[in-house]
């Protein structure tokens, strides 16, 4: 009992928060050492044979370094953040301030400084162009200039505003000019802006995890693509592909303009994808916290590095490496050795790039403290005092080589012809590549470009490698020099110069419907188009992902969520050949992005969407399969059962022609009704008699579903047998229990009831009793405590979990506590803190009275942290086995570790496991850190049910929560009482509280599995 004691008056007590000076633990755990001399530290680096580390700059000349870049003279920006976490205090002089370091004998250290601007707040993005310097600054996007040519600022203009300040190390970050001209930057998960020009009255452009660009000549700024975590940088391969490395899950993402991707937390602002696309690594690092990423495109290290991923590591104290490899229209990525490594706990790489000089370069913030988390609790504590920039160069057989940092002192490309320029486009160095791009385009807005023009077109058909090629074309398309599939797009074949040819198309078509539509518009247009349709049809995944961009561009105005677009081209050429040329939906982005391009027009016609389907469906699965699940989704979130009627009139033609395509139909129509029940208008009775007879067995089964949720009396019969039919498949049955709970009569309600207390697969028992905590009903908790004994612990965790979600069945279970028939001990830790948590007094009251409260509120969490790490680590050699299996019904029925358990919480695997006081810390005291996307949304209903979860999905119409178990709980937004977000996290508290042993076991598998043996 005591135990239990304990156990809620943890779940009752506050948050924990944190007075000045207070170190976190585990993974946030400070370095323990003093900072080092920059001599030191360099001793510290351990780098592959032939390299070394070099010293470029450091204190006093470079202090808390955030972002860098460099200039046309090949000197180093350094953005200096001061200022982080909190700001400058009310009524002080912001310290954030931009310097240029500048290595006047290129001895290879810095030895000028200059401060180009000072008096910044909060600054974390730094690029320099047209002119000026772009510096993010939250709220705003400004644009300094420095008007006499003196190195100091002397004008401001703020260009966007509405960037979010929730999370200090998410703002906006990681500028870099994009191969088609835009100004990348990057954006963290747990920071909600909405971003507009300041003179906009419109809410603004929504941004949370994401990569956004903006464009400097028309103002536009919109998200390039969603998702990820709290992603530092990005940085381009040769094609133009667009990367970032990502923390907490897994670290590497191909970012596709228009993709969605899989994020840390919370919901993308488009509901209607479906589906949230992947990262590109099946591995994991050490640890887990990245910053910054470079995809080595320079000329300074041996070949076999080209195209290498580097990505600081900042928990790690390290830059690892990976080597991508081309899968289809994408990427996996391979694990390399870890580039760099060091015992010096001050290390923390913030950015990577390639520099002038083909090296690679690495700032370092270099801090005590590893993360955000420590800022937040001690900020006064942060260090203000260092920093490093570091140039890791390749000397070969040569150690201590001379490497200069930049090719010349003098160099100044601002001042190079633009016909040098255009040779500068074939360099072997990525930096002269990009930047000679930079210029010649901004040359070319600025009228200034004279003859290149000639040169450029001609280095786009000629040009001797595939990199100078594509950024002739870039530059080119940028400058409205290019037209789309104009006789200079006929030269090559090349997939990469086809694929920007296809974007380009997109992008002209989309400016070309916002302007006066004369001359030979419409002729131009149907070339356009033509091209497109052709290149649809195209061998190489790459172009054909280049098509759906494009024609994403033309139905929504922008890339990642539904906007009105001035378009109205016909595209439907071109999504059939689209489908038909990508039908077998083996390449990892086409079928999302093929859907992402027809959904806004779908969801305006279903009715032609699904006779194309109809149509050609068959021939082009199982692409169509996929499409026509999302089709089916789509049309019941619309809420309108009118538009239901096209999806019977479907069904009863695809029938009887491919039981894939009407499998798909139906698992979309049962997946989006799975909240509320929407029924057709139509008369559905020669459908399911149709489908009923159908030759393909899991057809009828699935069909008896449908037709159950659409209140046919025949398919609600023989679902009811389904359900305890011991002839059938546990899956069969399982999905029997999920079409009668949406009946919500007592011919359902005695169905469950024989199910859960009859002999019958637990599996199949717990679904039951989650099916009557959504029907209700007031026997259902005298029938769970009066089979109480009969059932399995994990049974009990189920019945538990349905009982306190509903004040009748709680109260109840109370009484049963109470009486000393069910002991608290049985109760999972989801279920107590539901008591603890309720809305109602007398359910706390008597939670507290049953249960008990000893600790208080306020209890030191590292004291029992400090008392289980010693109990671990004296207690003997541990039972791994045994571990395990605890780990099965406590940490995997949220978490994955190595492919094992759900995902709930975040995968194992590579987080919050480093080490026995990062695990500890995160296993004791859960709520020490909680980002938002994983506090417990608490939902009451309009039929009394209690259900809390972590928020997954969320359309127009319903929700989607996620908890242990894992148990989803999909809720009409129209059945939602009230809607409360906890400050606490999914994850309850109180594991420490079993057997020492079992403890023991449990920590030390997870701090050690066995896939680990052999590292």
């Amino acid at each position: 009992m005591k135990s239990f004691v304990v156990l809620l008056t943890l779940i009752l007590g506050a948050r924990l928060t944190f007075a000045a000076g207070r170190q976190l633990t585990g993974a946030y755990t400070p370095a323990a050492n003093p900072a080092l001399s920059p001599e030191e530290a360099q001793k510290k680096f351990v780098v592959p044979e032939g390299f070394e580390v070099r010293l470029f700059a450091a204190e006093p000349d470079v202090i808390n370094p955030v972002a860098m870049t460099w200039d046309e003279r090949g000197r180093l920006w350094v953005l200096e953040l001061y200022e982080y976490p909190l700001g400058a205090a009310p009524g002080a002089k912001p310290r954030d301030r931009i310097k240029i370091l500048e290595d006047t004998d290129n001895d290879g250290r810095a030895d000028k400084v200059t401060v180009f601007a000072d008096g910044l707040n909060l600054a974390t993005g730094l690029a320099l162009g047209n002119g000026g310097v772009y510096v993010g600054q939250a709220p705003d996007f400004l644009f300094l200039e420095d008007t006499n040519h003196d190195d100091k600022a002397d004008t401001k203009t703020v260009l966007l505003t509405g960037f979010g300040l929730d999370d200090r190390h998410e703002l906006l970050n990681g500028f870099a000019w994009g191969p088609d001209g835009w100004l990348y930057m990057t954006h963290g998960v747990f920071t909600h802006s909405r971003v507009k020009i300041p003179e906009a009255s419109t809410p603004g452009v929504e941004v949370t995890a994401a990569v956004a660009r903006y464009q400097p000549q028309t103002k536009t700024f919109e998200v390039f693509a969603d998702g990820t975590s709290n992603p530092w940088g990005v940085d381009f391969d040769r094609y133009g592909n667009a990367f970032v490395s990502a923390c907490v899950i897994d670290h590497l993402f191909h970012m596709a303009p228009g993709g969605i991707y899989v994020r840390q937390g919370g919901v993308p602002a488009n509901p209607y994808a479906y589906e949230l696309l992947p990262s590109i690594v099946d591995h994991k690092h050490h640890m887990a916290a990245y910053c910054g990423i470079c995809i080595y495109q320079g000329d300074q290290f041996p070949e076999e590095y080209r195209d290498h991923v580097f990505m600081g590591n900042i928990h790690q104290n390290a830059i690892n490496q990976d080597r991508l490899i081309p899968n289809g229209s994408s990427f996996k990525a391979v694990a390399e050795k870890d580039f760099l490594t060091t015992s010096d706990g001050w290390f923390r790489p913030i950015s990577e790039q390639v520099g002038p000089d083909g090296a690679l370069w690495i700032g370092d913030w270099c801090d005590k403290y590893p993360c955000y988390q420590n800022a937040q609790a001690d900020p006064e504590g942060m260090d203000r005092e260092h920093g490093r920039i570091w140039r890791v160069v390749y000397t070969g057989k040569n150690p201590g080589k001379k490497m200069p940092s930049r090719p010349d002192t003098k160099m100044d490309l601002a001042k190079a012809s633009s016909e040098e320029l255009v040779k500068l486009l074939e360099h072997p160095n990525e930096w002269q590549r990009r930047l000679a791009q930079r210029i010649l385009s901004e040359r070319i807005q600025a009228n200034e470009i004279g003859s290149a023009n000639t040169d450029l077109k001609n280095l786009l058909v000629y040009g001797k490698t595939l990199q100078s090629r594509l950024a002739a074309k870039w530059i080119l398309h940028n400058s409205d020099l290019l037209p789309p599939f104009s006789e200079f797009e006929n030269y090559s074949e090349v997939p990469a110069l086809q694929a920007w040819s296809a974007r380009f198309a997109g992008e002209f078509l989309r400016q070309l419907a916002t302007m006066d539509q004369q001359g030979d518009f419409e002729e131009m247009v149907a070339k356009v188009l033509r091209g497109l349709e052709k290149r649809a049809s195209d061998p190489d995944a790459s172009v054909r992902l280049a098509v759906a961009t494009a024609v994403r561009e033309l139905v929504s105005d922008s890339l990642t969520v539904d906007t009105e677009t001035k378009c109205n081209y016909q595209i439907g050429g071109i999504l059939s050949a689209l489908i038909k040329s990508s039908a077998d939906a083996k390449d990892p982005l086409l079928p999302f992005m093929i859907w992402m391009a027809g959904e806004p027009t779908f969801a305006k016609n279903p009715e032609g969407g699904l006779k194309w389907l109809a149509d050609n469906g068959p021939d082009t699965m199982p692409l169509s399969g996929i499409l026509t699940r999302k089709a089916m989704r789509r049309i019941c979130d619309m809420q309108d059962a009118p538009k239901l009627d096209f999806a019977v009139e479907f069904l009863s033609q695809v029938a009887e022609k491919d039981a894939g395509l009407v499998l798909s139909a139906i698992d979309g129509l049962v997946e989006g009704q799975k909240a509320k029940p929407l029924v057709p208008t139509a008369d559905t009775k020669a459908l399911f008699a149709k489908l009923t007879a159908n030759s393909d067995a899991k057809v009828q089964n699935r069909a008896r579903e449908l037709g159950t949720l659409w209140g046919n009396a025949v398919s609600i019969q023989a679902t009811i047998a389904a359900v305890n039919d011991s002839n059938l498949s546990t899956d069969e049955r399982a999905k029997a229990i999920e079409a009668v709970k949406a009946l919500k009569n007592a011919a359902s309600t005695d169905a469950l009831l024989k199910l859960v207390n009859g002999n019958n697969p637990e599996s199949l028992i717990i679904q039951g009793m989650r099916a009557l905590g959504q029907i209700g009903g007031d026997n259902v908790a005298d029938d769970f405590l009066q089979s109480w004994s009969k059932y399995s612990p994990a049974v009990r965790a189920a019945a538990a979990e349905v009982l306190v979600s509903r004040w009748r069945w709680a109260t109840a279970l109370l009484s049963a506590l109470e009486s000393k028939t069910i002991s608290p001990q049985e109760l999972p830790l989801s279920a107590i803190r539901s008591l603890g948590e309720s809305k109602d007094d007398f359910v706390r009251q008597r939670a507290t009275q049953v249960i008990g409260r000893i600790r208080p509120a306020d209890v030191d969490k590292q004291k029992i942290i400090e008392a289980k790490k010693k109990m671990i680590l004296n207690g003997g050699p541990p039972d791994l086995q045994a571990g395990h299996e605890i780990a099965k019904k406590t940490c995997f029925v949220c978490h994955k570790l190595y492919g094992e358990g759900a995902d709930v919480g975040p995968d194992l695997t590579g987080v919050g496991r480093s080490t026995l006081d990062a695990l500890l810390a995160n296993v004791i005291d859960p709520n020490q850190v909680v980002g938002k996307g994983y506090e417990n949304v608490q939902v009451e209903t309009k039929d009394g049910r209690s259900l809390s979860g972590r928020l997954v999905e969320e359309t127009d119409s319903r929700i989607k929560l996620l908890s242990s178990g894992p148990k989803e709980d999909a809720v009409a937004k129209s059945d939602i009482l009230s809607r409360r977000v906890s400050e606490l996290s999914v994850m309850p508290e109180g594991l420490e509280q079993m057997p020492d042993s079992d403890f023991r076991n449990l920590i030390s598998y997870i701090l050690h599995p066995p896939q680990e043996a052999n590292r």
